[in-house]
């Protein structure tokens, strides 16, 4: 077991699918959940056009129900692109904004994931009214919103002073930033950096962890879709990580998001079962080592 909650993305415990396709899961949301909670989990991710199938099946009260049947009360809902255009592609993001919204009252989401993917001509100061506008609908709907941080090839936010720029501007009391260790390593963010300007802001904080090699070139596939390992598979310094954002007092549930081209294929049980078990031995050991502020 681990002594901090550990939350399984949804990529990480959604059987047979990947960000590009299918990116709805196959196995029925109770087996998902019941699955989850018997490996250890206290935390589950939900994506948009899964929880769109899961309706057409299942309310969302009753996966509520099963949720806190089985003791998961760390809820991630995501994932929203393109709130902040002003043109046609704001009408279909508005369609999953409304769907997430409710998703998180609903299931009592802790956070909504949103990012600025394929983004570069639309500055932080063009988007910090739409984050502001986006963060007060959340409010109304008992939610945060955590941006997620991501390198300049995928994004114009590619450093933690922009993202908290976009917060701390938008006056949200609800916004955020989820930083995830791969992202993080990826955008040149050193543990000092990040422990600092995650101290000293008033922003929700989002963790997530993964591992990796050091050196890999940063493209979409490594960063993205295919290649995330499992942590304590790799070469990343998830300690030092985790170090820094306990020490900036993060305390709640540390998100796992592995999204790999093999373990995707993986059953269901064997998924949540290896996932879980080696995520907790990295926090444990990292929680062993880490001297507190």
């Amino acid at each position: 077991m681990s002594e901090v909650p550990i939350l399984g993305s949804f990529w990480t415990l959604a059987e047979g699918t990947a960000p590009t396709g299918p990116d709805v899961c196959a196995r029925d949301i109770r087996t998902r959940i019941e699955t989850a909670a018997r490996a250890g989990f206290t935390g589950m991710g939900f994506w948009h056009t899964d929880i769109a199938a899961i309706k057409e099946h299942t309310s969302l009260a009753d996966v509520r129900k099963m949720l806190d049947d089985n003791g998961i009360v760390h809820v991630e809902i995501e994932w929203l692109n393109e709130w902040f255009r002003t043109d046609e592609r704001r009408v279909e993001s508005d369609k999953w904004r409304a769907l997430l919204l409710d998703a998180a009252q609903q299931l009592g989401g802790r956070h909504i994931k949103i990012a600025d993917l394929d983004n570069h001509d639309v500055s932080v100061e063009q988007m910090t009214p739409a984050f502001a506008e986006l963060c007060a609908e959340a409010a109304d709907h008992g939610t945060n919103v955590v941006f997620e941080m991501l390198p300049s090839q995928f994004s114009s936010l590619p450093s933690l002073d922009l993202v908290l720029k976009l917060v701390e501007d938008s006056g949200a009391s609800n916004g955020g930033v989820m930083v995830d260790n791969l992202h993080v390593q990826r955008c040149g963010i050193g543990f000092d950096e990040l422990e600092a300007k995650l101290g000293a802001s008033n922003a929700v904080i989002a963790v997530e962890i993964n591992d990796g090699f050091l050196g890999t070139p940063l493209k979409f596939e490594d960063t993205v879709i295919n290649r995330r390992l499992l942590p304590g598979d790799g070469e990343f310094d998830i300690e030092g990580f985790l170090h820094a954002v306990w020490n900036a007092g993060f305390d709640g549930p540390i998100g796992v998001e592995t999204i790999n081209e093999y373990l995707r294929y993986w059953p269901l049980e064997t998924l949540a079962e290896v996932s879980f078990a080696k995520t907790s031995e990295v926090i444990n050991a990292a929680r062993a080592s880490w001297k507190g502020k």
